[in-house]
């Protein structure tokens, strides 16, 4: 595993000085380069502390997952930055390493539970570190195949879903995810969260591409409102000397889903909806 000194390996350098302009205007330099510079920071902290301080194996997947987030908010605030959509896919492998990662720590931490209390009866090691029941942690994960489906990256998609376990659970998620397992479970509707998640469900089982558009724009205007609790919600609100918990506010599974179904995004012009990663992912959808 890369050890953190500086920029992660394949990561973009930082967009500073380097004429990219940023996708969400709420984003200038200087507090792009603190945000990045903290996150930077953060995950060497928590390496440090796996490194060195014998964690049990709880806290040792909770510090894993904490790396995951930062690696996620990482590569999220250099898209909002400007980066080249390329130079992100590059890097977003770092990102489902660390996902995958936090999901093996979490098997050995279910295999030290079986063993310390067997006398209580079997611990389920098909027990995924994503809490689907946690909206925040359902959110990244739904943001994290979200991106690798909208970036082409066949590898990491079957790592996170063999990592996640979190099948037939919600149905967003089975939809996103039906072009690619086996076994897919495109017939569900239940999602864990109603609001807003199940309007982003409701395309997947319209016929006219129209009404299905519809339903991809509505949840586009509704869903940052039920995203209080997570860390950078309105931390734009929150910039104090240049510093905030801002890394981009994105509906990268509303892009996934207009891949997907192949819907005309044009008539979306919504800040938060990464019109360009979707045009990405057509154009290596159709490259020769």
């Amino acid at each position: 595993m890369t050890e953190m000194t500086g920029r992660p390996a394949a990561f973009p350098a930082t967009t500073a000085n380097s004429g990219a302009r940023p996708r969400q205007p709420l984003l200038y330099e200087a507090l792009y380069l603190n945000a990045r510079s903290e996150l930077l920071e953060g995950i060497d902290a928590c390496r440090t502390s796996i490194r060195t301080e014998n964690l049990n194996p709880y806290y040792l997947v909770c510090t894993q997952g904490s790396i995951f987030s930062h690696y996620l908010w990482l590569w999220m605030l250099e898209y909002t930055a400007g980066a080249d959509i390329n130079e992100l896919a590059n890097g977003f492998g770092l990102v489902a390493d660390e996902f995958v990662r936090w999901n093996e720590l979490n098997i050995r931490f279910r295999i030290f539970l079986r063993e310390k209390f067997k006398d209580r009866g079997d611990t389920d090691l098909a027990v995924s570190a994503v809490d689907f029941n946690n909206r925040i942690e359902y959110q990244e994960a739904i943001h994290l195949i979200s991106i690798a489906i909208l970036l082409h990256d066949h590898r990491s998609i079957r790592r996170i879903i063999a990592a996640m376990q979190n099948r037939h659970e919600d149905a967003l998620y089975e939809q996103l995810i039906a072009d690619y397992v086996s076994d897919p479970q495109d017939g569900m509707d239940e999602v864990v969260f109603d609001k807003p998640y199940a309007t982003l469900v409701e395309p997947y089982f319209q016929e006219e591409k129209g009404i299905a558009l519809w339903h991809v724009n509505d949840y586009v205007n509704k869903w940052y409102r039920f995203q209080d609790g997570a860390r950078w919600y309105n931390a734009h609100k929150k910039i104090e000397n240049d510093r905030a918990f801002y890394y981009g506010y994105w509906v990268f599974e509303a892009g996934a889903t207009s891949y997907l179904l192949d819907l005309d995004d044009s008539c979306i012009n919504h800040r938060m909806y990464p019109k360009d990663l979707v045009a990405y992912a057509r154009e290596e959808w159709t490259a020769p």
